[in-house]
């Protein structure tokens, strides 16, 4: 961006070649494919080409190239016209399909069933709900954010959300008329209504025909099917420009173009000005205030949301060490869900994590702690679990004063209505998304010896709750003072694994794990246990489609990280790692610093967790149960560590360590699933470290993120971001990573003292590249 503003050509079109897309749609959708939308586009990007030196706030490139594109589409609704559209069999039959552009949309984006309908209704709009309309489109298609549409549009943010409420309510209105016009036979009280309409899809006859239907039980049956139109619209491709002619092709108005481009000097002079109209014609360049770019041949989709500041950093496989030089950069949405395009569209395969990450600011209507006392008193960040519905919406769970708060969010991560409250809840332990709501794993208030919360299951449809089972309690002998703990969905059960304490019984006063399974209605199902590994507080869990889930626990006892799958306290668990345990600390509870599980769409269970490794592991000949061990670890800090597991209960081989630097700490590990043999592993490092009893002090040094195949190796430079990671990463169905975090610095240098809370959330996109 600093290039482009600096006159650096080559920057100049690759700013254009990025955002002609984007551009192009938003003109072609506002102005309905009107001959002048080819002029608009080009006048819009000569006028950003112009103005990018004068641009004073970089970040916010995206909303004031729509801003621009806006002004000269009112600019060209001066002059006024009524095109018709045009039946989709002669747009199939031509080689340039003309000017409808619903009638593109569908042809060239093969659009069916109601997302064709979708792009039909678009027609019964006016010209200024159609501007608005434009930006929400590409909003819910994961295109632009609702920031960026606001500030495009020059309004408050609640300004903006009334005005897109009030345009989808009328583009569902206009869904039940099209719905009911098409219908064979239609209903004869509408053909009546209708029997003066010309045929031509127009905002009043919406508004006339929509009173029939909104009264009619027939018309509103026909409409009963319908989705809402965001979640039609998730990751829906931008329409692609058009194809180029031959370069060779001889180029009308070569004069004119030849003196615009000597006109605006340097590079564009050596090449050639696109000539109009530049999508009817399918233009192969486009002069740009000193560079030209290609506009047909462009195939890079515009970027999403505001860049996330990270440093890519060249390093082996063996170090963590660096001193990266930031790097700016912004991705582009996800693929379109029902018609993807391939997953590297927009991005080559050799792209940096650092260009595939984008960040969306939420604003949060009460105070978020998000840092707390952990173990040894050391800043612990308080989590927030992300996670994504089958229809690719997504939940965002964290506490608040008045209970757990649980965000709805388009696939684009724009705030999808207000929050839906569970009240008297403490602490996320688990989340798991539905398209009509969710379910968290959670404390509530209990009454017991200890004064200690119940763990509890509670389903939410909508904003009203379903059920609520409390899963600790009299009957068991336990409570669940901290759930450290994991929720998963198997698509016809939850499983859920959390830390339990005993409140009376043979377990009275120690802590272990609990896994329990239920249906989706809440009924409790066999499996699980009631206890299980020793003084757990780090647990992972991953459903499994039938049988027990996969999980992992790590235990004081038998001092290490063991597979506890289908097992209750085992004596010989499966391990993947011995590791020398403080008391219930073998370096942070599971969910929140040590690690996490993931399985590959290939089928490779993966674990990185932080470890101490360890140069000696023997049985300790002084505990009398013969399960105790003695660990003598390789570092005092921790390090990166990778294991793989076969069938999700056998380890396999030793763990591979990505980190190798005992001068350096390294918590709040994850790993997530990205493609299709490939995992994003993430850790906080603290440099200078100084440790004992487990924990180490010392100064954050940022978050590294480290994409691996299962081996272990690195595929890309890590990407390292003055951020971290607040709980568990969710795995759109685009493949697209979304996780969130809290924009500020911990301090890892003394205990905390303190609470320290926000009211704004940051969520990060990794988009995916490659299969």
């Amino acid at each position: 961006m600093s290039a482009a503003q600096a006159g650096d050509e080559r920057a100049r079109d690759r700013i254009v070649a990025a955002y002609l897309p984007l551009v192009y749609n938003v003109v072609g959708r506002a102005l309905e494919g009107h001959a002048d939308v080819d002029d608009v586009v080009q006048e819009t990007m000569l006028g950003v080409c112009r103005g990018l030196p004068q641009l004073r706030e970089p970040e916010r490139l995206r909303s004031w190239v729509v801003a621009i594109a806006l002004n000269k589409v009112r600019t060209s609704r001066g002059q006024q016209w009524s095109a018709r559209p045009r039946p989709l069999d002669d747009l199939a039959g031509d080689a340039d399909p003309g000017a409808d552009f619903e009638g593109l949309t569908i042809l060239r984006l093969g659009l069916s069933g109601q997302r064709r309908e979708t792009v039909e209704a678009t027609r019964w709009l006016g010209s200024e709900d159609r501007e608005l309309l434009s930006l929400w489109w590409l909003e819910a298609a994961g295109r632009l954010t609702r920031e960026e549409l606001a500030t495009a549009l020059d309004l408050e943010p609640q300004h903006a959300a009334v005005r897109v409420q009030r345009v989808k309510t009328q583009l569902e209105t206009a869904r039940t008329v099209v719905r009911a016009l098409a219908a064979d036979p239609r209903c004869a009280e509408l053909a009546v209504a209708a029997s003066a309409w010309d045929g031509r899809p127009a905002a009043l006859w919406r508004k006339r025909l929509a009173r029939h239907v909104r009264d009619c039980s027939r018309c509103l049956a026909n409409a009963a099917d319908l989705v809402p139109a965001e979640q039609l619209l998730v990751g829906l491709a931008l329409v692609p420009l058009p194809a180029a002619p031959p370069l060779s092709a001889p180029l009308p108005h070569a004069a004119a173009s030849n003196s615009a481009a000597r006109r605006i000097g340097g590079h564009a002079a050596r090449k050639t000005l696109a000539w109009k109209p530049v999508v009817a014609a399918t233009a192969v360049g486009m002069v740009a205030a000193g560079g030209v770019v290609a506009y047909a041949q462009a195939r890079t989709t515009a970027p999403v949301n505001a860049p996330l500041t990270v440093s890519a950093a060249s390093r082996t496989a063996a170090t963590a060490r660096s001193s990266p030089a930031a790097a700016p950069t912004r991705t582009s949405a996800a693929a379109a869900a029902a018609h993807p395009a391939p997953p590297s569209a927009g991005l080559p395969a050799s792209s940096t994590l650092t260009q595939r990450l984008t960040v969306t600011q939420l604003r949060l209507p009460a105070a978020l702690h998000y840092l707390e006392p952990g173990y040894n008193d050391l800043a612990q960040w308080t989590r927030v679990a992300v996670a994504t519905s089958p229809g690719g919406t997504v939940r965002v769970a964290w506490p608040a004063a008045d209970g757990v708060h649980v965000t709805a969010l388009t696939p684009a991560l724009a705030r999808s209505g207000a929050d839906t409250v569970v009240p008297g809840t403490q602490e996320v332990g688990g989340l798991v998304a539905h398209n009509d709501g969710f379910a968290l794993l959670t404390r509530v208030p209990d009454s017991n010896k200890w004064g200690d919360t119940a763990a509890a299951l509670i389903r939410y449809r909508g904003s009203s709750a379903v059920f609520t089972d409390r899963l600790t309690g009299a009957a068991s002998n336990d409570s669940s003072p901290g759930l450290a703990g994991q929720l998963a969905w198997n698509g016809s059960r939850y499983g859920a694994y959390f830390v339990v304490h005993g409140a009376g019984g043979p377990a009275d006063g120690h802590y272990g794990d609990k896994l329990v399974y239920a249906s989706a209605d809440g009924t409790r199902q066999s499996g699980g246990w009631d206890w299980g590994c020793s003084h757990n507080e780090g647990i992972a869990l991953y459903p499994e489609a039938s049988g027990p889930f996969t999980s992992l626990c790590f235990d004081d006892w038998r001092s290490g990280l063991l597979v506890s799958t289908g097992i209750g306290a085992p004596d010989e668990a499966p391990v993947v790692q011995r590791e020398q345990c403080w008391a219930g600390y073998c370096g942070g509870a599971f969910p929140d610093s040590t690690g996490a599980i993931a399985r590959s769409a290939s089928g490779v269970y993966a674990t990185a967790f932080a470890s101490r490794g360890a140069v000696a592991a023997v049985k300790n000949s002084q505990d009398s149960s013969g399960r105790g061990w003695t660990v003598a670890p390789r570092w005092s800090t921790h390090q990166v560590a990778l294991a793989v597991l076969s069938n999700g209960s056998t380890p396999t081989g030793k763990p591979v360590y990505l980190t190798d630097d005992p001068g350096t700490d390294h918590v709040n590990v994850h790993i997530a699933s990205y493609g299709k043999n490939r995992f994003l592993v993430s850790w906080e490092s603290v440099s200078n470290a100084s440790c004992a009893s487990g924990t180490c002090t010392g100064r954050f040094s940022g978050t590294h993120l480290r994409l691996i195949d299962t081996a272990g190796h690195f595929l890309t430079p890590d990407a390292v971001a003055p951020a971290h990671i607040s709980g568990d990463i969710a795995v759109l169905p685009t493949g697209d990573l979304v996780w969130a975090f809290t924009a500020a610095t911990p301090d890892y240098r003394t205990p905390l003292t303190g609470s320290p809370s926000t009211t704004t959330l940051s969520l990060a996109r990794l988009r995916l590249v490659g299969s």
